[in-house]
C-alpha cells in the first residue's frame, strides 16, 4: 500500500484526525461570562458556575489531558510504522514540515489557535482572553513535541500578548500623579458656612469620588491585564521547555541538500527561537511606564517578607528583577532546558554525519555563529538583572540561573573551537570574536564577593549565608561546565593578531587575591559583622581558590573531553602563566606576614593550597598539550624570586618564611617541583655553611698554641643563627624529599625513583654535619647550630640514600655516632641540673642512635643495598651499638627507682623500634623480655630497669612493638614464660634455698597420705614466700599492662584464658599468686577494645563465660587480694556485657549471680554489721577489747561495701547491655535507691527485705560520728558507680533516672520537715545524680527540688571539719562524700548557675569554713583544691554581684589567713582564687 508523506498508513492518519475534536466549546466556555458553554455541538465538558479563575483552571487541565492523549496515539502509530528505506520524495522540507505540522498534535494545536482567535480580539474582555491563554497554556503542556514552525508560530503569537496596552500607560500616567492631591474628602465642614456653600462642597465631593471610581477601574483593568500577560508569559515557556520534532525533516530529500545537514539546520533554527522567544517575552513583559510593586506577588510569592528592597525606576535592563520569581525562573530556566536538548539532537546528528563522508558542515559552521551571537545576547541580559538587587531570594535565583548558564552554554561554545591558538582563520577568527560574555558575568556578580549577610529573625525563606556563598562560587567557578580553554581565551588585539584574555578563572583569582592581598591603594573593609577575624577572612580566601583552581570538574570526573585529562583536567589549566607568576608571588608575601604575626592557621592554609597548584600544574607526559609553561611560571620563578635570601639571610623572617613554604611544595608538590626546589635551595644553604669548611682547614693547618686561637677567632666572626638557620633549611628539604618519595612509591606501587634527589647534596650535607658535631663534643658547648645539625643528621638517615657515600664520610659519621653514645647512654637519665638546650641536645642524640639502629640493621645481608661498603659498615656499626644500647636501658638508675624520670637510652629503643622494621622489633623486645627475666632471678634493689623500659618503649615505639612482643616463639623467651617467672618464688638464702628444695610445692593435684599434709609452720612459710612473690608482681606488673592493653594482645588471651581457668577458684597461695598476675593482664585484654570478643576463638569465649561464678566468688569475697579481686570484677562485667546471649543461661546469668553470689553474702554482712552496730552501743570493760571491737566494725563494713559495689556492677552491666536485660538493671538500681533512702527494700528477684540499721534521734542529728549512719551511704555509691560507667547505649542512664527519681523526690519531702542535716543515703543520691548526668536528664524543676538537700549538706560538712580530719573514723565515705558534694557543687556553677543565686549568702561561709580547717592533714588536701575552685568560680557568678562585693572583705581575709598552708599546690589555689576576689569591683 502507498505511504503517507508522514510514513503512516491513510487508515491510520484518519484514525488520527478523528481523534482531533472540535474546538469551538472550549471557545464557548473562554468568551461566555459566567464560564458555561450554551453551544450544542461537538463534544462538550460537562461544567459546574465558577468563578474566572476556577474556569481558567478547569480549562488548563482539559487542555492538557486531551492534547496528552493526541500526542501518546501519534506516538504508538509512528511507533508502529516502518521507516521507509529511501526518503520520500516530497519536493522540499518545508513542504514536509507543513505536511507534518497539520498531520500531528502539532497541526491540533495550530488549530487550537485560529479556534481560539475570537477570544483574543480586541472586543474581547479581559476574562476571556486569560481563560484562552490558559487552555493554550494546557495545551501546550500536553504536547511533547513541537516542530520548529509550530514553535515559532505560537511563540510569536504569546510573545504579542506580553506587550502591554496601548495607550494605556499615558492615560495612567496623567492620572496617577495627582493621586494623593486629588483625594476626596469624607465629610465636610460646615462651620461659618452657608447652605449654599455646603451643597457646593458636596456636589464637588461626589464629583471626585465618581472621579476616583473610574481611576480605580483603570488601575483593576491594568492589573487584570497584567494576569493576562502572565499567563501568556507562562504558556511561553510551556512552548519553550517541549521537545523538537525532528522525524519529518531527516526523511526529507533535497536535490540540494543532505536531510541531516537539514536536520541540523533546523536544530540550529529552533536553538535561536528558544532564546529569541524568551528574550523577547521578558522584555515585553516588562515594558511599562509604572508599575505596581505587588502586581502578581499574591499569587506567586510577594517580594517583601521580611527582606528590604529598593524599588529603583523600572527599566527593561533590569524589568527581570522586578518579575515575580517563580516567573522568572519558569521562563529562562525553559529556554535553557530547551536549548540543552537540541544540543543533544545536534551532539547526535553530528555523529551521524561523521559517518556519511560525503556531507558536508559548512552550512551548519555558518549557522553557529549566529547562534553564540544571541547565546550572549541571552547571557548579557541575564546578567545585568543582577545589578543593584538587594532581596537575597532574587539574588539567590539570579545565580543559580547564571551557573545553568554557564553548564548550558559553554560547551557549546566550546564545541565551535577546534583549532590551536596558532593556526586560526580570518573566519576562525570572526567565530572567536562573538565569545561568551564571562566578563559580564563576572562584573555582575563581583560586588557581591565576600558574601555579608545575617538572615532576619525568624526567617521562613531558610536562606543562609553559606547557601549565598555556595551559589556564587558556583558562577565564579563555573561549576558543572564542560568545555575547552581556548574559546575564552583568545582575542584579536587592535593589531588583528589573536592573543589571550581574561577568562572567568583569571577574574575571579584576582578578585580572591585581593581578598587576600588587599592592594595598599584599597582601602579594604574586613568582615564588618564581627563574625571573622581578619586571619579566618584570609583563610576563606584561600578556601575559594583552592574551589576555582583546584575543583575537580564533572567532565573530568565522568571520563568526558577534559583538556588535559588526569589531574590536570581543573580549572587551573585555564589561567594564564602571568596570573600564576602573580599568584605565587602573592601567596609568598601572605605566607611571610602570617608567619611573622604567628598565624599558624593562615600560614599552613597557604602551604598546602601552594603544594597542591604546584602538583596540579606538574606537567603530564600523557596529555595533549602541556602545562610547562603554567609550572614555570608558578614555580621557577618563585624560586628566583625568593632563594637569593637564603643565601644571603636565612634566619630572617623572610629566610624562614621561604624555607617554610619550599619544604612543603617540595613534600607534597610533585617531583619535578622537589628537584627544582632542590637544585634551586639546596646550594644557597651549603654556601651560607662554606666558612665550616674555613673552620677545618685552620684545624688541620695550624699545630700548637695557635690552632685553638685560630678556631675561637672563626667560631666569633662567623654567624651561629644564620648557619643554624641554613643547617634546618637542609633538614626540611630531606625531610620533604623523604615525604615525597614516599608519596611516589604509594602512587606507583611501590616503584622506589633512581637516581635519588638528593644524591649530587648528601655528601656535602654530611660534611658539613660532620664539623659541627665534632666541634660541639670538644667544645662541650650545646647551641643552635648543634641543635639544628643533629637534626639535619636524623633526616639524613630517615630520608637519604646512605648507599653513595664514600668511606671518609661514614669515618666521620662513626665519629659523631661515637659521641652521642656516650652523651645519650649510661642509664643517669635526665639530671634536675640540666638545662634545657642540654636536655634537648640528649634527646636529638637519641633520636638519632635510634635512626642509626633501625636504618643500619635495615640494611642487613639479605638486601641489595648491604653489598655497598657504606651500608655494611652502617649495619656493622648497628649491630655493635644495640648491644651497648640494651645494656644500659635494662641497667638500674643510680639513686634509686624514679618513675618520672626520662631515660634516653629508653628514647633509642623506641626511635628504633618505631623506624624498623618487624624484624628489628622483635629483636629489641626479646633482648628485653630476657633482661625482665633475668631481674626477676635476682634480688636486688631496683629490679624493674628492663620491664620500665618495655612500657616505654611499647608507649613510643609504635604499634609494632606490641606485635612483636605476643607474637614471640620458642627457643627465645615467650610471654608465658614471664608469667611463669612472675609466679615463682623470690630466691632465697643458702639455707631457706635447700628447704624448699626439699619439699614439692603445692599444685593443682591433692597427694594422698600423712606424707602430703604441712605442718602450720611449713604453711606459714608458704605464705610469708608468696606474699613476698606476690609483692614483687605487683611491682612489675605496672609496667606490663601496657604490653597486654595494645590490639596485638589478642593473640595472647587464649594462653591467659588456660593460665587463669584451672586455678579458679584458688586452693593454695600459690593460686592465689598466679592469679595475682594473671586476672589484671586478662583484665586488660578483654578492655582494650571492644574488637577482641569478635576475634576470640570460640572455645576461648565458652571458656569465659564458663568462668563466670568463679570470677563473681572470688571477687565479693574479703579472703583475696583487693588488686586480684578488682581485676576479677573488670573480666566479669566485660564478659557479661560482650556475652551475646546465644546460650540459654547467658539470658539470666545475671539473675542467677545475684541469687547464688550476691544475695547470700550482702544478707550475711549485713547482718554482721547490725550486730556490730548494737554492740558498739555497749559499754567496754578495757581498751583491749575497743580495739578489737573497731577493727571487727571495720571489716564489717568493708564486705558490706564490697557486696554492694559489687552489685552495682552487675546492675551497670545489665543497664549497658539493655534488652531483656534492662528490667534487671531496674529492678537493681530501685533496691539500691530505696535501701539508701529508706533503709529497707525488697532484693531484687527475691521476697528478702534487706533492713540497714536505723539510726536513732540523736544519731541522726549528728550522722557524721556514727557508723550506722554511714552505712546508708553505701548503696548510694554503688548507684553512683552504675551511673559512671561508659559503656552501652545513650538511653540507659534516661530510664535509670525515669525509676529514680520519683523515689528519691519523695524521700526528700519526707525529710524536708526535720529539722536534722540530710540523711546521709539520699545526700549522696543527690550528688551523685548531679554529678553523672546531665541538667537536661534531670530537668530543670527536679534540680531545683534536689538543689536544698546539695547546699544543706555543705553547710553541715562545713560545720563539722574536726571530725572529718579524724583518723578513727570507722569508714572514709563521709570524706569521700564532702568531694562529691564539691564536684556537684563545681558542676552547678559551671551549667547552671542561676539555680544557685538565691544560695550564695550561704555557699560562700561554708566553703571559707572548709578551705581553713582546725587541723589540716594530708589526705584533707584534695577536698581544700575543690573548695578554693569553687570560690574561683562564684566569684564570676553573673547574677550575684552585689552579694560578691558583699563578701569581698571577709573571703580576702579568711584566703589571706591560708596562703601559709604547708602545701606548695595549696598556696598557689589560693593566690590564684584571692586576685580573683581582690580585683571584684
Amino acid at each position: 500500500s502507498r505511504q503517507s508523506p508522514t510514513g503512516a498508513h491513510p487508515t491510520r492518519r484518519r484514525k488520527i484526525m478523528s481523534n482531533q475534536v472540535p474546538f469551538k466549546s472550549w471557545l464557548d466556555l473562554c468568551v461566555t461570562p459566567d464560564g458555561k458553554s450554551n453551544s450544542n455541538g461537538g463534544s462538550q465538558p460537562s461544567h459546574a458556575h465558577g468563578s474566572s479563575d476556577e474556569v481558567a483552571m478547569r480549562l488548563r487541565k482539559e487542555a492538557r489531558l486531551h492534547f496528552e492523549a493526541l500526542s501518546s496515539s501519534y506516538s504508538e502509530v509512528a511507533a508502529g510504522v516502518d521507516l521507509p528505506s529511501s526518503p520520500s520524495k516530497t519536493s522540499s522540507v518545508s513542504q514536509d514540515i507543513s505536511k507534518a505540522s497539520s498531520t500531528t498534535p502539532n497541526g491540533a494545536l495550530a488549530h487550537l489557535v485560529s479556534s481560539l482567535g475570537p477570544a483574543f480580539s480586541p472586543a474581547a474582555n479581559i476574562d476571556a482572553k486569560e481563560r484562552a491563554l490558559h487552555c493554550l497554556m494546557g495545551s501546550l503542556e500536553g504536547c511533547n513535541n513541537l516542530t520548529h514552525g509550530v514553535r515559532q508560530a505560537v511563540g510569536r503569537f504569546l510573545v504579542e500578548l506580553c506587550r502591554p496596552e496601548s495607550g494605556d500607560n499615558a492615560s495612567d500616567g496623567e492620572d496617577n500623579g495627582d493621586d494623593v492631591m486629588d483625594q476626596p474628602m469624607d465629610y465636610v465642614d460646615a462651620g461659618n458656612l452657608t447652605s449654599e456653600q455646603v451643597t457646593q462642597q458636596l456636589e464637588s465631593m461626589v464629583q471626585q469620588k465618581r472621579s476616583a471610581d473610574k481611576r480605580s477601574s483603570k488601575v483593576t483593568s491594568t492589573l487584570a491585564h497584567d494576569d493576562a500577560r502572565d499567563a501568556a508569559l507562562v504558556g511561553l515557556t510551556a512552548s519553550l521547555h517541549s521537545h523538537l520534532e525532528l522525524f519529518p525533516t531527516q526523511q526529507s530529500l533535497d536535490i540540494s541538500q543532505s536531510p541531516l545537514t537539514e536536520a541540523m539546520g533546523v536544530v540550529y533554527q529552533s536553538m535561536e527561537l528558544r532564546l529569541e522567544l524568551a528574550m523577547l517575552g521578558l522584555r515585553y513583559r516588562c515594558q511599562t511606564e509604572k508599575s505596581d510593586p505587588s502586581n502578581g506577588d499574591e499569587m506567586w510569592g510577594g517580594a517583601g517578607a521580611g527582606y528590604e528592597t529598593t524599588n529603583p525606576a523600572l527599566n527593561i535592563e533590569d524589568g527581570l528583577s522586578q518579575l515575580p520569581r517563580l516567573k522568572r525562573s519558569l521562563i529562562l530556566e525553559g529556554a535553557l532546558d530547551g536549548l540543552r536538548e537540541d544540543d543533544l539532537k545536534l551532539n547526535n546528528l553530528q555523529s551521524q554525519l561523521q559517518l556519511q563522508s560525503h556531507s558536508s558542515t559548512q552550512d551548519a559552521s555558518q549557522c553557529r555563529t549566529s547562534l553564540l551571537k544571541s547565546m550572549s545576547s541571552f547571557t548579557s541580559l541575564v546578567s545585568s538583572c543582577m545589578h543593584g538587587e538587594t532581596d537575597p531570594r532574587c539574588i539567590l535565583q539570579l545565580l543559580h540561573l547564571l551557573n545553568k548558564i554557564q553548564q548550558t552554554m559553554l560547551p557549546i561554545y566550546g564545541q565551535n573551537s577546534n583549532i590551536s591558538s596558532e593556526r586560526v582563520t580570518e573566519m576562525d577568527i570572526d567565530t572567536l570574536e562573538v565569545t561568551f560574555p564571562s566578563i559580564e558575568i563576572f562584573d555582575a556578580v563581583a560586588p557581591y564577593y565576600p558574601v555579608q549577610f545575617t538572615p532576619p529573625k525568624n526567617d521562613p525563606h531558610g536562606i543562609t549565608r553559606g547557601m549565598l556563598q555556595d551559589a556564587l562560587m558556583a558562577v565564579l567557578c563555573e561549576k558543572g561546565a564542560s568545555y575547552k580553554s581556548q574559546i575564552t581565551a583568545l582575542q584579536k588585539d587592535d593589531g588583528g593578531h589573536v592573543e589571550e584574555k581574561e577568562t572567568m578563572v583569571i577574574l575571579a583569582g584576582q578578585m580572591f587575591l585581593e581578598r587576600l592581598e588587599p592592594p595598599k591603594s584599597l582601602e579594604y573593609d574586613p568582615p564588618s559583622d564581627g563574625s571573622e577575624s581578619d586571619t579566618e577572612d584570609k583563610v576563606d580566601a584561600i578556601q575559594d581558590l583552592s574551589s576555582l583552581l583546584l575543583q575537580q570538574p564533572l567532565s573530568s570526573q565522568n571520563g568526558d573531553s577534559g583538556v588535559l585529562g588526569g589531574k590536570n583536567a581543573l580549572n587551573v589549566t585555564r589561567a594564564t602563566p602571568a596570573f600564576f607568576s602573580s599568584l605565587s608571588s602573592s601567596l609568598a608575601r601572605v605566607h611571610e606576614t602570617a608567619v611573622s604575626s604567628d598565624k599558624k592557621s593562615l600560614a599552613s592554609a597557604i602551604r598546602k593550597f601552594s603544594s597542591s597548584v604546584a602538583y596540579a600544574l606538574e606537567p603530564d607526559t600523557s596529555s595533549s598539550k602541556s602545562t610547562a609553561p603554567l609550572w614555570e611560571a608558578y614555580v621557577v620563578d618563585l624560586l628566583r624570586h625568593l632563594t637569593p635570601a637564603l643565601g644571603s639571610a636565612p634566619q630572617g623572617m623572610h629566610g624562614r618564611a621561604s624555607t617554610a613554604l619550599f619544604a612543603s611544595m617540595a613534600a607534597e608538590g610533585g617531583l619535578m617541583t622537589l628537584n627544582k626546589v632542590i637544585d634551586g635551595c639546596y646550594p644557597r644553604f651549603l654556601g651560607v655553611l662554606s666558612l665550616l669548611d674555613e673552620n677545618d682547614k685552620c684545624k688541620e693547618t695550624d699545630e700548637g698554641e695557635s690552632s685553638p686561637k685560630s678556631r675561637m677567632s672563626t667560631q666569633k666572626t662567623r654567624d651561629e643563627e644564620k648557619m643554624a638557620a641554613a643547617m634546618r633549611g637542609i633538614a626540611a628539604l630531606i625531610s620533604s624529599c623523604r615525604v615525597a618519595l614516599q608519596k611516589w612509591q604509594r602512587d606507583n606501587e611501590g616503584v622506589q625513583l633512581h637516581p635519588h634527589p638528593l644524591r649530587n647534596y648528601i655528601a656535602s650535607a654530611i660534611d658539613k654535619i660532620s664539623i659541627v658535631l665534632s666541634e660541639s663534643g670538644v667544645e662541650h658547648e650545646v647551641g643552635s647550630l648543634s641543635l639544628a645539625a643533629i637534626g639535619a643528621l636524623e633526616s639524613v638517615l630517615t630520608s637519604a640514600d646512605l648507599s653513595i657515600l664514600e668511606e671518609r664520610d661514614m669515618a666521620s659519621l662513626e665519629k659523631s655516632f661515637s659521641l652521642m653514645s656516650c652523651t645519650a647512654l649510661g642509664g643517669d637519665g635526665a639530671t634536675v641540673d640540666d638545662s634545657s638546650k642540654r636536655h634537648e641536645w640528649k634527646m636529638a642524640c637519641a633520636r638519632v642512635l635510634g635512626a642509626v639502629i633501625s636504618v643500619g640493621l635495615r640494611q642487613d645481608k639479605g638486601t641489595s643495598n648491604a653489598t655497598t661498603s657504606s651500608c655494611g659498615r652502617m649495619n656493622n656499626f648497628a649491630r655493635s651499638l644495640l648491644p651497648e644500647v640494651l645494656a644500659s636501658a635494662t641497667s638500674p638508675l643510680q639513686g634509686g627507682p624514679n618513675l618520672r624520670i626520662t631515660r634516653y637510652d629508653w628514647m633509642v629503643l623506641a626511635g628504633a623500634c618505631a623506624n624498623s622494621t618487624s624484624h628489628v622489633n622483635e629483636q629489641i623486645v626479646s633482648e628485653l623480655l630476657s633482661s625482665i627475666m633475668a631481674e626477676l632471678r635476682t634480688s636486688g634493689t631496683d629490679h624493674r630497669a628492663a620491664a620500665m623500659a618495655l612500657s616505654y618503649v611499647v608507649h613510643h615505639g609504635g604499634p609494632n612493638v606490641g606485635t612483636a612482643f605476643h607474637s614471640l616463639s620458642c627457643p627465645g623467651p615467650t610471654p608465658n614464660d614471664l608469667l611463669e617467672a612472675l609466679c615463682k618464688p623470690l630466691k632465697r638464702g643458702p639455707f631457706e634455698d635447700s628447704m624448699v628444695r626439699e619439699k614439692e610445692v603445692v599444685t593443682r593435684q591433692l597427694q594422698v597420705g600423712m606424707s602430703a599434709l604441712q605442718l602450720p609452720v611449713s604453711r606459714a612459710m608458704d605464705e610469708e614466700v608468696a606474699n613476698d612473690a606476690m609483692r614483687r608482681a605487683y611491682s612489675f606488673l605496672p609496667f606490663l599492662i601496657p604490653v597486654y592493653e595494645c590490639p596485638s594482645s589478642i593473640s595472647s588471651c587464649n594462653n591467659l584464658v588456660e593460665f587463669v581457668d584451672p586455678i579458679m577458684p584458688p586452693l593454695s597461695e600459690w593460686d592465689e599468686l598466679k592469679l595475682c598476675v594473671g586476672l589484671p593482664l586478662l583484665a586488660a585484654i578483654l578492655n582494650s577494645s571492644s574488637q577482641v570478643y569478635r576475634l576470640l576463638e570460640s572455645a576461648t569465649l565458652k571458656t569465659l563465660r564458663s568462668m563466670i561464678t568463679y570470677l563473681a566468688q572470688f571477687s565479693i569475697s574479703s579472703d583475696h587480694d583487693t588488686h586480684s579481686r578488682s581485676a576479677a570484677a573488670s573480666c566479669l562485667f566485660s564478659v557479661v556485657f560482650h556475652s551475646n546471649g546465644d546460650d540459654e543461661r547467658d539470658g539470666n546469668v545475671i539473675q542467677n549471680l545475684l541469687k547464688k553470689v550476691v544475695s547470700p553474702a550482702l544478707t550475711n554482712a549485713l547482718d554482721c554489721l547490725s550486730k556490730e552496730v548494737t554492740d558498739a552501743a555497749t559499754p567496754r570493760a578495757s581498751g583491749c577489747l575497743i580495739e578489737t571491737s573497731k577493727q571487727s566494725m571495720q571489716s564489717t563494713f568493708s564486705r558490706v561495701e564490697d557486696a554492694l559495689s559489687f552489685l552495682g556492677l552487675l546492675g551497670s552491666a545489665a543497664a549497658c547491655k539493655g534488652g531483656p536485660f534492662s528490667q534487671t538493671s531496674d529492678k537493681i538500681v530501685s533496691f539500691l535507691i530505696r535501701l539508701a533512702c529508706t533503709g529497707a527494700s525488697q532484693f531484687p528477684f527475691s521476697e528478702t527485705t534487706l533492713q540497714l540499721v536505723i539510726p536513732s534521734e540523736m544519731e541522726q542529728k549528728h550522722p557524721l560520728l556514727h557508723t550506722s549512719s554511714h552505712a546508708y551511704i553505701l548503696p548510694a555509691s554503688a548507684f553512683g558507680s552504675m551511673l559512671s560507667v561508659h559503656n552501652g547505649g545513650p538511653f540507659w542512664r534516661q530510664r535509670l533516672t525515669h525509676k529514680t527519681l520519683p523515689v528519691l523526690l519523695k524521700a526528700l519531702q519526707s525529710q524536708a520537715k526535720s529539722p536534722d542535716p540530710p540523711a546521709m543515703g539520699t545526700l549522696t543520691v543527690v550528688c551523685h545524680m548531679i554529678c553523672c548526668l546531665p541538667v537536661s536528664l534531670l530537668g530543670e524543676s527536679n534540680v531545683k527540688q534536689i538543689l536544698p538537700t546539695l547546699i544543706a549538706g555543705l553547710v553541715y560538712f562545713s560545720k563539722n571539719t574536726d571530725v572529718l580530719t579524724r583518723t578513727e573514723m570507722t569508714s572514709s565515705k563521709p570524706t569521700d562524700l564532702l568531694s562529691i558534694i564539691l564536684a556537684a557543687l563545681v558542676k552547678i556553677l559551671r551549667t547552671s548557675p542561676e539555680d544557685v543565686t538565691k544560695f550564695v549568702r550561704i555557699i560562700i561561709p561554708s566553703l571559707l569554713l572548709l578551705c581553713s580547717p582546725t587541723e589540716p592533714c594530708e589526705r584533707y588536701i584534695p577536698k581544700q583544691l575543690i573548695v578554693l575552685q569553687c570560690l574561683e568560680i562564684i566569684a564570676a557568678h553573673p547574677q550575684a554581684r552585689n552579694s560578691m562585693l558583699r563578701e569581698k572583705d571577709q573571703v580576702v581575709a579568711v584566703l589571706s589567713a591560708v596562703v601559709d598552708h604547708p602545701s606548695l599546690i595549696v598556696r598557689n589555689a589560693v593566690v590564684q582564687a584571692r586576685n580573683v576576689w581582690y580585683t571584684l569591683e
